[in-house]
C-alpha cells in the first residue's frame, strides 16, 4: 500500500463500526496500528506471522472503507443521534444514498 494519511483514534472507531464480523480482532488492532499509530507494515507482519501483502491488502481493504464510510463529503455535517434500531437503520441508508449519490455525480 502506498502511504496513507494517518487517521485520528475517532475516524478508527467510525471505521471500525463498518469492518464486519469477518475482521479478525488481531487484524482490526493491527490495522489500528498501521492507520492510527503510523507503525510500519512490516513490523506487523512479523508480528502476526504473516506477509507484508496481507498486511498491505487489510490496510488497503480498511483505508477503502474509511474513505467510503468515514470521511464526510466537503459541506457535509456530522450529527451523533440516539435512536431505536429501525430508525438508526433509516438514517444509515439515507447516507449511503446520499452518498452514492455524490460519487454518481463525480463519475
Amino acid at each position: 500500500m502506498s502511504r496513507r494519511e494517518r487517521l485520528s483514534p475517532q475516524d478508527f472507531d467510525t471505521l471500525k463500526a463498518h469492518m464486519g464480523p469477518r475482521w479478525k480482532l488481531a487484524n482490526i488492532e493491527a490495522v489500528r496500528q498501521v492507520l492510527v499509530e503510523g507503525r510500519k507494515q512490516k513490523e506487523i507482519a512479523v508480528e502476526l506471522g504473516v506477509t507484508e501483502k496481507a498486511v498491505s491488502q487489510m490496510v488497503k481493504k480498511a483505508y477503502d472503507l474509511h474513505q467510503e464510510h468515514g470521511t464526510a463529503p466537503e459541506g457535509w455535517v456530522t450529527v451523533f443521534a440516539t435512536l431505536p434500531p429501525d430508525l438508526a437503520e433509516h438514517v444509515r441508508i439515507m447516507e449511503q444514498t446520499a452518498r452514492a449519490t455524490l460519487n454518481r455525480g463525480k463519475q
